[in-house]
């Protein structure tokens, strides 16, 4: 049975270099879909090679409009022409700084390409992408513009393109905190302040436009800290970066990586290590980040799947997120913040077992529409045509004075069903004394609320709409 269906899927694949296969009976050259077509797929060896791949980004050439998939391997990065997703043109190769590693980021700022590692003294290597269009024939070694060397090693680089400010993340520096640099000229990057409050895994940082006044047109950094769950850091001045406030949840093992909505009213976000730690499905957390001085954890939406979850990204009205054996799920959001499932492009049917292996990051902002998801040994692009589901879709819900629970027994979160929204829920002990409360609550199908540290007892949950 192996045998045959690794032949069938080696001869679906070759195919899928010349035609768009269509997510049809749920399967899109052997891979379970739903809502997504597979455009093309490529192996890390046709894309320079290497033990592995890893993290992705874009670039749109603002001259001809031609699309890019920056694609990072163990010993390098990869520059991908997939204007033409069905046949995407390898065109140029950035070989590692120093030596190959499991890890390499990338992220994009003024048609320049930023490219961090694990690798020890690799530093950021700064790739001037505008030769790449005249590329007529690949892989061409492109060599940096220049380089960064105030720190060595990174995990992740997070970019904020409205400032003109890179942050390394888990860097050799500032106990792995937020290390800012001066990118507005590409060409001269200059280091600009740390901030050692905690070890960031990851981060988004933003210009705030969200609700809470106090921070309007500050810049902001949301910091995914490992076993120190979230912190909010106002980065403005590079040179004093202060704490705004940081929170933690329940069974926190290792919060991985997050994106804020597109209001900046919440931050959604994953644990990289609860499904190992705990045996829970995979989980998207909601918190409600409206008062950015007094975070909330809402909840969680959880999958019945048991992959563990990496990267996420929101755009617009939905998240695209990458979980290592289940491939590319994609969600929409609520207008009041709560999330369904949408679509989804499982890369790896052999498994979904919570092991770190299978896709790794994706880029859902091209122009296009289309999808680029890297992994540790392939490159996919898959096509989202504003696909409307009809198998998953939103199921309204008759608005009724009866709010459903469970478990219950709770065992330190319920999951509410009946209602569609809330202005506030409440929890009462046996007495009628409120214990636990929460504001602006999504909508109340499948959102999983954290009832830890009240104890045993008997407890009422209300929910209030006006």
């Amino acid at each position: 049975m192996n045998r045959y269906f690794a032949l069938a899927l080696t001869a679906l694949i070759a195919l899928s270099a010349h035609a768009q296969i269509p997510c049809e009976d749920g399967s899109a050259g052997g891979y379970p879909c739903f809502g997504l077509d597979l455009l093309s797929v490529r192996t890390v060896e046709e894309l320079g090679g290497g033990q592995n791949g890893n993290d992705c980004w874009g670039w749109v050439d603002p001259n001809s409009g031609r699309e890019f998939v920056l694609f990072g391997r163990s010993n390098g990065l990869s520059i991908v022409d997939v204007t033409d997703p069905v046949n995407p043109l390898y065109l140029a190769d950035v070989p590692t700084a120093t030596v190959q590693s499991l890890w390499r980021d990338v992220k994009v700022y003024d048609n320049h390409a930023f490219v961090v590692s694990e690798a020890a003294g690799h530093g950021i290597q700064v790739v001037d992408l505008s030769e790449v269009p005249g590329i007529t024939a690949g892989p061409v070694e492109i060599t940096p513009v220049a380089s960064y060397l105030g720190f060595g090693n990174a995990h992740n680089i997070v970019m904020n393109e409205a400032s003109g400010y890179a942050y390394g993340v888990g860097t050799n520096t500032a106990g792995g905190g937020l290390h800012a640099v001066d990118v507005s000229d590409p060409t001269s990057p200059v280091a600009a302040g740390t901030y050692d409050g905690a070890y960031s895994h990851d981060a988004q940082v933003v210009m705030y436009q969200g609700p809470d006044a106090d921070y309007a047109g500050k810049e902001i950094a949301v910091c995914f800290n490992g076993s120190n769950g979230v912190a909010i850091v106002d980065v403005t001045d590079k040179t004093d970066m202060q704490l705004v406030s940081q929170f933690g949840y329940t069974q926190s093992a290792y919060t991985h990586q997050g994106w804020l909505s597109v209001g900046h009213d919440f931050v959604y976000f994953n644990d990289e290590l609860d499904e190992q730690s705990f045996g829970n499905g995979t989980r998207t957390y909601i918190a409600d980040v409206s008062d950015l001085d007094n975070p909330v954890v809402m909840g969680f939406y959880e999958s019945l799947n048991t992959a563990i979850d990496h990267n996420m990204y929101v755009r617009g009205d939905k998240i695209y997120a990458s979980n290592y054996l289940s491939g590319l799920r994609v969600s929409k959001i609520g207008p009041d913040g709560n999330i369904t499932p949408l679509a989804y492009f499982d890369t790896n049917p052999e498994s979904d077992a919570p092991s770190f292996d299978g896709t790794w990051s994706n880029y859902p902002y091209f122009p296009s529409g289309n999808i680029a998801i890297s992994g540790f040994t392939h490159l996919f692009m898959v096509a989202d045509p504003n696909y409307v589901p009809t198998e998953v879709a939103e199921v309204p819900v008759e608005l009724t004075e009866n709010l459903s629970v469970h478990p219950n027994p709770a065992q330190g979160w319920v999951t509410l069903s009946g209602m569609p929204s809330a202005n506030r829920v409440r929890v009462l002990n046996a007495v009628g004394q409120e214990v636990r409360a929460w504001g602006r609550v999504p909508g109340l199908q499948g959102l999983t609320l954290d009832l830890a540290g009240l104890g045993e007892g008997v407890f009422l949950v209300q929910a209030e709409t006006e």
